[in-house]
């Protein structure tokens, strides 16, 4: 059977399974400010008769994925679809390596210190380390945000081959709306290579007014950019530490002690 190369935008037809991809999306319509849903709107979200529905209801809750409340008749995820996200983020070489060193600058800063990787025209946050008190931050264990609302996001944006950035540019533009919508190209261009200059994206927060975060890209051996590095913090408090100034070498030396240990020699 062909492999699909990780660029490639062309999906050959003739190799998708309808009914895995359908199932697949019905795992996907379970959001946090709704986590339980009646036969009737998961049919409807996933435009299907009810009939239709319902096996692939019956299949998932068969296999322990879903569950069925008798008495509300709603469906929700189980345990077991949270397992398979956490598997990903542990099976992640760089989750562990990382830990110590975000322990350490959070510590050092008061703040949260995320590591996420890019993953199509996501960025998405794979290990964190919290301060002891204090803060309070909703950014959690495999959250995917759009990379270009984000400092981690843009940073490794910067560091893309021109043909990949066009690609994720354009799944941006069809995926995200409203005040997150991507800006017209000119100016995400710009924007890239402002962040590509800078080596370091510092960053107001669009979703979360009032904190502000600084990502530095991590390399690996071949120097490729393969993750990043950032603090998230109130405003308030990044001007008390010395802002954008105090905040920079002490990310960016965590960002280096993480590369080098996955074998980046500068």
């Amino acid at each position: 059977m062909p492999t699909r190369r990780p660029d490639e935008d062309r999906i050959d037809p003739r190799y998708i399974v309808p009914g895995l991809s359908r199932g697949l999306a019905l795992l996907q319509l379970f959001p946090r400010s709704k986590p339980a849903k009646t036969l009737a709107e998961l049919a409807a979200g996933l435009g299907l008769s009810r009939s239709a529905a319902y096996r692939l209801v019956y299949t998932l809750e068969a296999d322990g994925f879903i569950s069925r409340d008798p008495e509300t008749r709603r469906y929700r995820l189980t345990s077991r679809t949270l397992d398979l996200g956490f598997e990903y983020l542990h099976a992640q070489p760089i989750t562990e390596t990382a830990q110590p060193f975000l322990r350490a600058l959070s510590d050092r800063t008061n703040a949260a210190a995320h590591v996420a990787i890019l993953d199509d025209w996501h960025a998405v946050y794979l290990a964190r380390a919290v301060p002891h008190a204090g803060l309070v931050i909703n950014l959690q264990l495999g959250a995917r945000l759009p990379a270009h609302t984000t400092s981690s996001g843009r940073i490794m944006l910067a560091h893309q081959e021109e043909e990949r950035l066009r690609v994720i540019y354009d799944r941006l533009r069809k995926e995200v709306r409203g005040p997150n919508a991507v800006p017209p190209l000119p100016d995400f261009n710009s924007q890239i290579a402002a962040d590509r200059k800078r080596g370091y994206v510092f960053h107001h927060s669009i979703a979360d007014p009032g904190l502000v975060s600084l990502a530095f890209p991590i390399r690996d051996h071949d120097s490729r950019v393969v993750a990043a590095i950032t603090v998230i913090v109130p405003e308030k408090l990044s001007d008390s530490l010395g802002g954008e100034r105090a905040l920079r070498p002490l990310v960016h030396e965590a960002a280096d002690a993480i590369s080098r240990r996955i074998g980046y020699r500068g």
